[in-house]
């Protein structure tokens, strides 16, 4: 380089130099700076006129988007607590329910229990009177229903009582704690005497009545069980 030529060179042509190499470097300072301002986003704290808008990538959306999924995760958490209590209440529920259904090992437990309650209607000559409990399962099922926890199971009682000794086991096996319900009930008449000693007084014979009470087998310990 000829430093002689650059000495001899008058204040104006300086001026110019000086002049082109600010440009220079301010137009590359620029340059850096808006693509920084662009890669960062349109962040809040950055001035107004220096915000550049940013993509999907920028720094700043990338932030904005992680603030958002940690705002949803905190709403989540908050929830945790009601929605534990909700899922306890309803496991409660569950168990309770459980409770009210008979396992394999305790049918017979239930055919004695309909037995006692039929002791519990009327007395001498208006006791009901129990005359048969057979116990009835449904058919195994095979396939996708035979993963299903519960087995119905049927009960076929046949009592002889008057109609309001029948009203009133019907109300008792279904109001029972166990849960039973009756789903049949073919009635014959037991029709009608009359006591010569008694004036001929007309009285009414006991009915004969078959129910069909329905149960249902929890199963699902045995299962269990069996998966072991």
């Amino acid at each position: 380089m000829n430093l002689q030529a650059l000495k001899n060179l008058q204040r104006k042509h300086w001026l110019m130099i000086i002049g082109g190499a600010t440009l220079v470097f301010a137009s590359g300072f620029s340059y850096l700076a808006a693509g920084s301002l662009h890669r960062l986003g349109e962040d809040p704290g950055v001035p107004s006129f220096l915000r550049r808008a940013g993509d999907e990538q920028s720094l700043f959306a990338q932030i904005a988007a992680r603030q958002s999924a940690i705002a949803e995760q905190n709403a989540v958490a908050a929830k945790y607590e009601q929605r534990k209590a909700i899922l306890d209440g309803m496991k409660a529920d569950i168990a309770a329910a459980r409770k009210r259904l008979p396992t394999e090992a305790q049918k017979a437990e239930v055919r004695q229990l309909i037995e006692d309650l039929a002791r519990q209607v009327g007395s001498g000559e208006n006791a009901l009177v129990v005359k048969s409990v057979s116990i009835r399962e449904a058919a195994p099922t095979t396939g996708r229903k035979a993963a299903n926890d519960y087995q119905t199971i049927e009960y076929q009682t046949n009592v002889s009582a008057d109609m309001d000794g029948i009203i009133q086991f019907i109300n008792l096996i279904e109001r029972n704690e166990r849960f039973m319900t009756v789903e049949g009930i073919q009635l014959t008449t037991g029709g009608v005497s009359s006591a010569s000693e008694a004036g001929g007084k007309v009285t009414g014979k006991p009915h004969g009545v078959q129910l069909r009470i329905i149960t249902y087998i929890d199963s699902s310990g045995r299962q269990a069980g069996g998966k072991k």
